[in-house]
């Protein structure tokens, strides 16, 4: 991939791209400067060029963003270069210690390319082997795409990795991280028991560790006609409890008032089935006892396994 340059403070020069300026001409002169980052000295690859442009430094983005840890990629379809440096959110909820995020999705061809960074705490040093699949959903919860990561220099310390899937998912609603092996030790998903719903024919996998752990409880509001299944925690009941509810709208409903419901809070749609639209909602609010660690360490297990049971979601 061609390096891109960023101006500091003035802007950013794009090797065959349109820019207006002032002049007829810049003089370009090539700036020599070493680098010091968040206090370490960090010398610049040969590949890489300073340049003094009128007057301004200029220096390579892709250089700049790896060594404030970010991710960086060039999507040429939309001309634009993406930046990521946020706190990476996805994860197994079966391997709490291992996240992945700063995602950055490029079509290439036939295939999208997924730029990201996965760090695996905990373990005391940056040379673990780790496989895992991450999983890419549209917003009718079905899947469009799939992607592996695999290798083995993974640590405390915020990998960048590399891969491809097949097809185009850059415009994805979620994503889902599945670890797959640990170590070259191959891991098993974690069990799980089924979830019937005789009234509307669908299932859930939940987990076994819920078992004597949760209720549902049936709710029909009478006003919009929607019914709603309240998956509760028995022991934070006092509470509230809700750990995620499914709501039946019909598809008028849906479509008078879903991109409201979607603007006001976390909505995932699940699938339709004749006029129906199934619907799951996070819990809105705080629905445990805040000051029982026990309680609290209890409620916020179970709802960390909501992306998977979404995507386990099927109709009989």
């Amino acid at each position: 991939m061609k390096k891109y340059m960023l101006g500091l403070g003035c802007g950013l020069l794009l090797a065959g791209s349109s820019v207006a300026f002032a002049s007829d001409t810049i003089q370009a002169l090539l700036f020599p400067a070493s680098f010091e980052i968040n206090g370490s000295q960090v010398k610049m690859d040969s590949d890489y060029q300073i340049l003094n442009v009128d007057g301004h430094a200029y220096v390579p983005i892709r250089f700049v963003a790896e060594n404030l840890g970010a991710t960086i990629d060039y999507d040429a379809e939309s001309q634009k270069i993406v930046v990521k440096n946020k706190p990476l959110d996805i994860k197994d909820p079966d391997y709490a210690n291992i996240s992945v995020g700063n995602l950055i999705l490029t079509k290439e061809g036939n295939q999208t390319k997924v730029t990201g960074q996965l760090k695996f705490e905990g373990v005391g040093n940056s040379l673990n082997m780790v496989g895992a699949g991450l999983s890419f959903y549209n917003e009718d919860n079905q899947e469009i795409g799939k992607a592996v990561i695999s290798g083995n220099n993974f640590g405390v310390d915020a990998q960048t990795f590399v891969t491809e899937g097949e097809g185009d998912f850059n415009n994805y609603d979620a994503v889902y991280l599945h670890i797959g092996a640990i170590n070259h030790r191959i891991m098993s998903d974690a069990p799980t028991m089924l979830y019937r719903n005789s009234s509307y024919r669908f299932t859930l996998a939940i987990p076994s560790s819920w078992e004597g752990k949760y209720e549902v409880v049936e709710r029909k509001d009478d006003e919009s006609e929607r019914v709603n299944y309240l998956f509760i925690n028995k022991a934070n009941k006092a509470f509230g409890g809700v750990i995620f509810s499914i709501s039946i709208w019909s598809k008028g409903d849906w479509l008078a008032n879903g991109a409201t419901t979607k603007g006001i809070g976390q909505v995932y749609k699940l699938g339709e089935d004749a006029d129906q639209v199934f619907l799951l909602f996070p819990p809105g609010d705080v629905e445990y006892n805040p000051h029982d660690e026990k309680l609290t360490a209890e409620f916020r297990a179970m709802t960390d396994q909501i992306s998977k049971i979404r995507t386990s979601f099927k109709f009989e």
